[in-house]
């Protein structure tokens, strides 16, 4: 069944290949969009059994995790009754050693008394490979078996062990002198000897079978390993195992000894045999910190086990699917592809103009009779709708062309505008041109008249000066002041008008520099009014510096020129807009003042405030102070009162355009 599914894909994909069909969705809804009925409802049967594959999943690793618990626990549950029996086994030494050290040969040090009481003991425990007395760790007194003559107790790690505690301790993995098999060394010292001193002592070489006996007792974990190791990590006794890992120090030992005390708890290594376990370690009481009993188990022998669980649950579920797959298949085909089928052949009569096409479906599923009653409806509704939509299509079409010819004279008319513009640009040109040259004719033409004018008058009063009454003297004084207010009202006018048409480039500018020179130049009247002119740090700014002399100086001039009673008194300040976009610089003197409502008239030309008698001057200053921050794109503003001093402040952007100014009317 699934080899015919698979072919039946493949016809359906060369069909479309032929068609030269491609889906405009990209993968994988357009694969979706490429498949059948019968695929999707079978592709909806997977989807349901997904999540009984996640349940699967789920439980087996639930599963896995309750038998590792339960292997844990186990695991230190032997451990920790093996360390108990091993704990007897050492508690009985060291009551045995406690009862020898109180004997009275041992006390007396009774070397064939002892060694006979020591032999009698052997005879009848097999716990013990040697007992033995030493003296100060340099001879044998007494031994249970003989011993070598050149044999010395204090070169064994076990009596450096004694000596550091001077109480029962236990010693590590080592070969028995006397009979050459592997021991592990417990000792007592004698009563009564004084600290700091080599110690005497007696001493039991156990025997490691008794050890082997305590562990194999509660081996109960198939398959698990049960070691005993001193404090080195050296293994004493292994279960089950040959004598060959005897003497060997256990990989996991060092991860162990890493722990924080109390050192209990699971180390996951490869054991000396090279097989990974997991290790349990549990301590054997009153053992000196000695012995130590660890189990070892391999995951993987239960892990095989939760394997096989969820396989033979995966094939039952893989099983069922297949089934399910199948069912779906032969449903899907009788009871929604032939349905559809009968439907898209008669969509398609009906979108070839065929309305009178049945389109009922009897004996369908019932979504789908709706869904082919919909297709009748729709055709009569198309139908109906038909004129309707070719007389919208006219009437849109009319509209569309009445929007056309409205766009087109918009075009032209924006197009007129254009050109309008272009000839006012031409003509402020033009206009510009014109100011420049009459700029020029009134700096020499219009001022040549008034020279002779001046000149002449001035030789009139000096040659006929004895002549001329009383009356006449004032006329011509009254001439020559006349001539010069003239000249100096054409020379403001000039300065006036060069402020917006000679547009020379911004650069960078040290105010400072520029304010020490405008000071240059009112030297002789800051001298001759006792003027004081003080200063903020300026700033380097982009203007144009001629500009901003000539405006420094038009207001220092005035501060100086409208004074009170007191010396004059200025001073120019600069500090960042709270913007952060401009500088704002503010020059503020201690002068008469101007009421408020002459703050917009003064910056007009030609307006004056005082009379020429008492304050000489034409008018145009602050104009041209007003052209000259306008065209460096900023603004200028007084605040002040009668009597109270100005402050003219004016701002200059960080990053200025020049501003193209109208021409001077």
């Amino acid at each position: 069944m699934i080899q015919r599914f698979g072919k039946k894909i493949n016809v359906a994909l060369e069909f479309r290949k032929a068609k030269r069909y491609k889906s405009p969705l990209p993968f994988p809804m357009g694969f979706f969009s490429n498949t059948g009925l019968r695929v999707r409802l079978m592709l909806v049967v997977v989807l349901a059994i997904v999540p009984m594959f996640g349940l699967l999943l789920y439980h087996a690793e639930g599963d896995r995790d309750r038998k590792l618990r339960a292997m844990e626990e186990e695991a230190v549950r032997m451990a920790e009754l093996s360390a108990e029996s091993l704990s007897q086994v050492v508690e009985g030494t060291r009551q045995l050693l406690f009862t020898l050290a109180y004997a009275e040969p041992v006390r007396q040090k009774d070397g064939p008394e002892a060694s006979a009481m020591f032999a009698e003991l052997l005879r009848h425990s097999s716990n013990y490979l040697n007992i033995g007395l030493t003296e100060s760790g340099d001879t044998t007194i007494a031994s249970a078996l003989p011993m070598p003559n050149a044999f010395k107790p204090s070169e064994r790690p076990w009596f450096n062990r004694l000596q550091e505690r001077r109480d029962f301790s236990v010693g590590i993995f080592q070969m028995s002198k006397a009979t050459g098999r592997p021991t592990l060394v417990l000792s007592y010292p004698l009563p009564g000897q004084e600290g700091g001193r080599p110690l005497s002592a007696v001493y039991a070489a156990l025997n490691l079978n008794a050890l082997q006996a305590c562990i194999s007792a509660h081996q109960r974990i198939p398959q698990s390993v049960t070691a005993v190791v001193d404090r080195n990590g050296v293994e004493l006794v292994r279960n089950p195992g040959s004598q060959q890992w005897v003497g060997k120090q256990a990989r996991s030992w060092q991860a162990f000894q890493d722990q924080p005390p109390p050192r209990r708890g699971a180390v996951e290594t490869a054991g000396v045999d090279g097989v990974k376990r997991l290790y349990f370690y549990a301590p054997v009481p009153d053992s000196d910190d000695g012995l130590f009993v660890t189990v070892g188990v391999a995951k993987e022998t239960l892990l095989a086990t939760v394997r096989a669980d969820f396989l033979c649950n995966l094939l039952w579920l893989g099983g069922l699917t297949l089934a399910a797959l199948g069912g779906a298949w032969f449903f899907a085909d009788f009871s929604v592809v032939r349905p559809v089928k009968r439907l898209k052949a008669a969509a398609r009569r009906l979108a070839e103009g065929k309305w009178e096409t049945p389109t009922q479906l009897p004996g369908g599923a019932l979504e789908l009779q709706q869904l082919a009653q919909a297709f009748g409806d729709m055709a009569l509704t198309l139908r109906s709708h038909q004129d309707l939509l070719e007389e919208q299509v006219a009437l849109r079409t009319r509209q569309l062309l009445h929007t056309n010819g409205l766009l087109q004279e918009e075009i032209d008319e924006r197009k007129q505008t254009e050109a309008a513009s272009k000839k006012l640009l031409a003509e402020l040109k033009r206009s510009n041109q014109d100011l420049e040259q009459f700029a020029y004719v009134a700096s020499h033409d219009l001022q040549e008249p008034l020279r002779l004018v001046s000149a002449y008058t001035q030789l009139l009063l000096q040659r006929y000066r004895d002549r001329l009454d009383a009356e006449a003297e004032p006329i011509v004084h009254f001439i020559t002041e006349g001539v010069n207010r003239m000249q100096q009202l054409i020379r403001d006018l000039l300065t006036y008008s060069r402020v917006g048409s000679k547009n020379r480039p911004f650069c960078q500018t040290d105010m400072e520099e520029v304010l020490n020179s405008v000071l240059g130049n009112l030297a002789v009247s800051i001298h001759e009014n006792g003027a004081m002119v003080t200063h903020d740090p300026l700033p380097k700014i982009l203007c144009d510096p001629v500009l901003l002399g000539q405006l420094f100086q038009n207001l220092i001039a005035n501060g100086i020129k409208f004074h009170g009673e007191e010396p004059p008194l200025i001073h120019v300040g600069a500090r960042k807009t709270d913007d952060g976009a401009a500088w704002l610089f503010a020059v503020s003197d201690n002068g008469i003042g101007i009421e408020p409502e002459y703050f917009e008239r003064i910056f007009v030309i030609f307006q004056r405030l005082h009379t020429r008698a008492k304050y000489p001057g034409t008018g145009i200053g602050l104009s041209i102070c007003k052209r000259i921050v306008e065209r460096h794109g900023g603004e200028i503003w007084v605040e002040s009162g009668k009597d109270k001093g100005c402050i003219f402040f004016f701002t200059i952007p960080l990053k200025p355009e020049i501003v193209e100014m109208e021409p001077s009317r």
